[in-house]
C-alpha cells in the first residue's frame, strides 16, 4: 500500500495558495453547483484528467476508489493546510447529496449568518442569526440551493451547510492517496 502521509517538502505555502486560488476560482465559475465546484478545484490542484460526476457519484467514487482515502475532519484540515485537497459530503438517497472542500486557514466558529424559518405556532416566517455550533475548519460550498450556511469561500465552516449536528455526523471526507 503506498504511503499517504504528506511530507513537507517545502513548498507548502504554494501548494497552499494554489488550493486557495483553485477554491476562489471554484466559487466564481460554478457557485451554483457544488459536484462542478468540488470537479473543478480537484482538476486544479490533485488530478487533471479527474472525471465530473455529481455530487452522489462523487461520494460513490470516493468510497470506491484505491486513488482516495476516507480521513477525519481534523487530518482533513491538517492536509488542507498543507495545501492538499479534501473534500467532504453526504450522499442523499433520492435525492441530491452535497460535496465540499476544505478551505485552508484557521478554524473559525460556525454559524453567524442569517437564515429564515416559518414560525411553527404562528406560521410566521421569521429571520434569526445561525447560532456557532463549534469550531470548524473552513469551507468551499456552492449550490443551487437557498441555504445561506451553504455558499462559502472560506467565510463559513464545513459544518455550515448541513447546519445540524445530527446531519453533520454523518458528512465523510477524502483526500487522494499521494505517494
Amino acid at each position: 500500500m503506498p504511503d499517504t502521509t504528506p511530507t513537507d517538502t517545502g513548498n507548502d505555502a504554494k501548494a497552499v495558495q494554489a488550493l486557495k486560488k483553485a477554491c476562489d476560482d471554484a466559487y466564481a465559475k460554478h457557485n451554483n453547483s457544488c459536484s462542478h465546484a468540488v470537479w473543478y478545484i480537484i482538476t486544479q490542484v490533485a488530478e487533471p484528467a479527474f472525471q465530473w460526476n455529481d455530487a452522489n457519484g462523487l461520494i460513490d467514487y470516493w468510497i470506491a476508489s484505491s486513488g482516495w482515502k476516507e480521513v477525519s475532519l481534523d487530518d482533513g484540515w491538517q492536509l488542507a493546510q498543507k495545501g492538499i485537497v479534501v473534500c467532504g459530503g453526504l450522499k442523499k438517497t433520492g435525492g441530491h447529496g452535497h460535496v465540499i472542500a476544505i478551505y485552508p486557514g484557521e478554524k473559525k466558529a460556525s454559524g453567524g449568518y442569517l437564515y429564515t424559518y416559518t414560525d411553527k405556532k404562528t406560521g410566521k416566517l421569521l429571520t434569526d442569526t445561525m447560532r456557532s455550533h463549534g469550531n470548524y475548519p473552513r469551507a468551499l460550498s456552492t449550490s443551487i440551493g437557498t441555504w445561506p450556511g451553504a455558499k462559502s469561500m472560506g467565510d463559513k465552516t464545513v459544518w455550515d451547510p448541513w447546519a445540524s449536528d445530527d446531519v453533520f455526523a454523518d458528512v465523510d471526507f477524502w483526500t487522494k492517496v499521494t505517494g
